[in-house]
């Protein structure tokens, strides 16, 4: 049934949850997860010079920083993960990887914005939900 499950994390208290849903799954599925981390900001241009420019590694290398948590389940349990991250807006980088990587499912944490700022902005995880192709697990 989902045999590609991407999970979106950004670190917080409710991608973590979204984590433990995720790895549920994958455990009762025996599904593959794609760990998503989007990045907001490329690296300063000094880190990039010390990396001779690798900016995949460093984007990793942050990514599995702000997300140690979140590996830490997968590698506990030795469930099948790929890491994938991106600079960009949220929202987009998701569902671009979601398509790229054919996901069965997305699951991600809800962020709970304010009312009147959510009304404004939307959260990364309603636009995924809007415009995914497949079904979104939204976890609070």
């Amino acid at each position: 049934m989902y045999t590609k499950i991407l999970l979106a994390t950004d670190g917080s208290e409710n991608a973590r949850r979204a984590a433990n849903e995720a790895a549920g799954l994958a455990r009762e599925l025996s599904s593959h997860v794609i760990l998503v981390y989007i990045i907001h900001n490329p690296p300063s241009q000094s880190r990039m010079v010390k990396a001779n420019f690798d900016v995949h590694s460093l984007l990793e290398e942050d990514a599995k920083s702000e997300i140690k948590h979140t590996i830490d389940i997968f590698e506990k349990d030795g469930l099948a993960y790929t890491l994938k991250v991106a600079i960009g807006d949220p929202a987009a980088e998701i569902i671009e990887i979601a398509e790229k990587e054919t996901a069965d499912l997305i699951v991600i944490g809800s962020r709970g914005l304010g009312t009147l700022k959510g009304v404004f902005m939307g959260s990364v995880s309603q636009k995924v939900t809007y415009h995914a192709k497949c079904p979104v697990l939204i976890v609070k």
